[in-house]
C-alpha cells in the first residue's frame, strides 16, 4: 500500500530561479545552477526507483511504502529516500542516487564519479544510509511507539540499500576487500528482497511469524511514521549569499527617445508646433494632420494654416446651448446636441466625439450612458 509520495520540489526551482533574477556574481551563478540540476537529477533518481517500488507493492497490503520521508530527531536529520515495511516489520532503508556517468567503488569503499575531466570523490551512500537508519532507530524506540505484542513492543529490522539507476555502471571491487552488495540497480531490487527471504532459516522463518501484524497495524504505524515528516526548508539566499533585497538585473529593454534641450527644433515642431507659421496645436489637431497627411503633405498645420490651403481644417463643435421654448423641434435638439436614444443633454465633446466615430454609433448623437450601453 502506498503511504506517502514523493514531495514536490516545485517551491525550491522556483526560489532558485528567482535567485538568478537578481545581482549575482558568475561563482553564484554557477553554484545556484548546479543546486537546480542536482535537484532535476535527484527527482529523476527517485522516481525511476519509486517506480519499480510501487510497480510490485503499491497494490499489496503486506507492505506499506512511504517515499521522501524526512525526520527530524534532537537536532539530527535523516532523508529517506525510500522507505518499505512489511508485517513483519523489517525496514528497507533505501538511498537513492543518479550517477549518470557511473560510479566507481574503491576496495577502501570510496565512492568515485566522472565529471568529464576526471573522477572526484563523493560522499560515501552506504555511510550516507547508515546514519539514516540510526536515526530511524531512535525514532520508532521511543516508548509507545512500536506495535505491541502481549505488551511487548515487537522489535523491527532494519536493511540498508543503495538504489543507482539501471543504465548506471558500478564499478566494484572484490567482496573481499569492500563488501558493496547493498549497491543495487533499481531493476534489482524485487529480486534482491525475494532472494532474501528464500534464503531465510528455519529459525528466522519461524521468528518472523511470531513478529507477524495485521495489515491495519501495519497501515497504522506506517501513518504514524508520515506524520513525523517535516519537509525541508531551505534558504537558498543565505546558502548562496545573495541579497533579496538588491534589484534584479536589468534586462535589455528597447530605448525610446525622448525630447530633450538638445533635441532639434524641427522634431520639435513635427510633435507639437505648426510647421506653417510655428504656432503650437494641440494633440487633436495633431492626430487631424497625421490622419490627413496626404491633403497637407505630411505636415503639421494649425487650424489657420489649414484654412489658408483652401481645405476645411478640423471640425471644433461649436458650445451648444440648450434650446428652450415651444420653437424647439426634434430636428432643432438634435443639432444642438441631445442623446438621439435617452433625450439627455451632451456637450460639445461628447457630440464631437460620436461624429468621428459614427460608424461605431450607427451616425448617432449619445451620451456617455448611451454610449456604453452600445
Amino acid at each position: 500500500m502506498l503511504i506517502k509520495k514523493r514531495d514536490n520540489h516545485d517551491a525550491d526551482i522556483a526560489s532558485l530561479q528567482h535567485l538568478l533574477e537578481c545581482k549575482i556574481t558568475s561563482n553564484q551563478r554557477f553554484l545556484i545552477e548546479r543546486e537546480m540540476k542536482c535537484i532535476g537529477s535527484g527527482a529523476r533518481g527517485e522516481d525511476s526507483s519509486a517506480y519499480y517500488i510501487d510497480f510490485r507493492y503499491k497494490d499489496s497490503p503486506n507492505w506499506a511504502i512511504l517515499h521522501d520521508l524526512r525526520l527530524e530527531y534532537r537536532g539530527f536529520v535523516a532523508q529517506i529516500d525510500h522507505l518499505l515495511i512489511n508485517r513483519f516489520l523489517d525496514f528497507y532503508v533505501l538511498e537513492s542516487k543518479n550517477y549518470r556517468s557511473g560510479v566507481k567503488i574503491t576496495p577502501e569503499g570510496e565512492f568515485l564519479v566522472w565529471n568529464g575531466k576526471t573522477l572526484v570523490a563523493l560522499e560515501s551512500p552506504i555511510e550516507q544510509n547508515k546514519r539514516h537508519i540510526d536515526l530511524l532507530q531512535r525514532v520508532i524506540q521511543q516508548p509507545g511507539f512500536l506495535p505491541t505484542k502481549l505488551g511487548i513492543s515487537i522489535s523491527p529490522f532494519l536493511l540498508s540499500y543503495v538504489i543507482v539507476a539501471t543504465n548506471s555502471r558500478v564499478d566494484r571491487p572484490a567482496k573481499a576487500e569492500f563488501d558493496s552488495s547493498m549497491v543495487i540497480k533499481a531493476d534489482a531490487l524485487i529480486a534482491a528482497i525475494d532472494k532474501r527471504f528464500s534464503s531465510a532459516t528455519p529459525v528466522g522463518i519461524i521468528s518472523s511469524i511470531a513478529k507477524t501484524v495485521t495489515e491495519e497495524t501495519l497501515e497504522t504505524f506506517a501513518r504514524r511514521l508520515v506524520r513525523l515528516h517535516r519537509p525541508s526548508k531551505i534558504d537558498y539566499a543565505g546558502k548562496f549569499g545573495v541579497k533579496l533585497d538588491d534589484p534584479p538585473a536589468p534586462k535589455e529593454q528597447k530605448v525610446i527617445p525622448v525630447a530633450t534641450a538638445s533635441t532639434s527644433a524641427s522634431n520639435t515642431k513635427k510633435e507639437s508646433a505648426c510647421e506653417g507659421c510655428g504656432a503650437s496645436v494641440d494633440e487633436k489637431v495633431v492626430y487631424y494632420c497625421r490622419i490627413k497627411k496626404e491633403k497637407f503633405g505630411g505636415k503639421i498645420l494649425c487650424r489657420s494654416c489649414q484654412q489658408s490651403t483652401g481645405i476645411n481644417p478640423i471640425a471644433q463643435p461649436k458650445p451648444i446651448e440648450p434650446m428652450t421654448g415651444a420653437n424647439a423641434t426634434s430636428s432643432d435638439v438634435e443639432k444642438k446636441g441631445t442623446c438621439e436614444k435617452c433625450g439627455a443633454a451632451v456637450d460639445a465633446k461628447v457630440a464631437y466625439f460620436c461624429r468621428m466615430n459614427k460608424n461605431k454609433f450607427d451616425g448617432k448623437i449619445l451620451c456617455r450612458s448611451c454610449q456604453k450601453a452600445t
